[in-house]
């Protein structure tokens, strides 16, 4: 186990640079993991930790990576987002291609199109591990999957997930080949969330948080579907959307137990 005892040390600034430059994430094709659950999560997982970083030796001890450095506490305090952080890793992203995608006869697919908040998509994907369900393709995204608020707000769900992003139209393209049912979740709709029938293979389109699916995936539903709502508020946050009708959706699988 190495020791750092400088900030000035070239894994701290590499760490630094990681964490707040979204160029140099993909330039470099690596991402920060900080605390315990998460990176225990991404150990266990097919990501490759390049480095691990600790002020506490303890939370060390469970993982068998050759690059580990021991971090005095006002360093690693410096790094981290959390005051109460010891362990954190460096790692490389992990790419994965619609082509490589098994499904069956009972697959379900949540769709984000074009996602921007970071703290949304990380609440989403922890929704989706909560619930069961582990395949999510990302339509154009706008924000970076691997982004330090994304992977806090996931804690650490993204690990746990098999998670594809691609263009919109290879993403219809790839779910009508394969004779997905597709729902559209829209606000306009008539027809409500509780009279779709999930129970087959499908995916379920999520709009953006300021707009409603775009005019290709609403052409290209099966059908579409809205939450109602009997209040003054007229929309929901999209982690709250997605979770009511990810709820639903597992009612109405419990049958299935394969991918829910």
């Amino acid at each position: 186990m190495k020791l750092i005892s400088s900030a000035n040390n070239k894994l701290i600034k590499e760490v630094k640079k990681l964490s707040k430059n979204s160029s140099y994430r993909k330039k470099t094709n690596r991402f920060i993991v900080e605390g315990l659950r998460e990176v225990k999560l991404c150990f266990d997982s097919d990501y490759k930790i390049d480095h691990l970083l600790c002020s506490n030796k303890k939370s060390c001890n469970d993982f068998s990576i050759a690059d580990i450095n021991f971090v005095q506490k006002e360093i690693m305090n410096m790094i981290t987002y959390r005051e109460t952080s010891e362990i954190l890793a460096i790692v490389t992203k992990k790419e994965n291609s619609l082509e490589n995608y098994i499904h069956n006869e009972n697959n379900f697919i949540l769709v984000l199109e074009k996602p921007e908040k970071p703290g949304n998509i990380g609440a989403i994907l922890r929704s989706c591990d909560a619930l069961g369900f582990s395949d999510v393709f990302i339509s154009d995204t706008k924000t970076e999957l691997y982004n330090p608020n994304t992977i806090r707000a996931s804690m650490g769900a993204l690990f746990r997930l098999n998670i594809y992003e691609d263009k919109k139209d290879r993403i219809i393209n790839f779910l009508k080949k394969n004779n997905f049912k597709i729902f559209g979740s829209l606000i306009e709709s008539v027809k409500k969330i509780n009279e779709i029938n999930f129970n087959s293979k499908c995916a379920v389109i999520m709009g953006t948080e300021s707009d409603s699916i775009s005019s290709e995936f609403i052409r290209e539903s099966n059908e579409c579907f809205k939450i109602p709502m009997t209040g003054n508020v007229d929309s929901l946050n999209l982690s709250v959307s997605t979770g009511i009708i990810l709820y639903e959706v597992m009612n109405q699988r419990k049958s299935i137990n394969f991918n829910r």
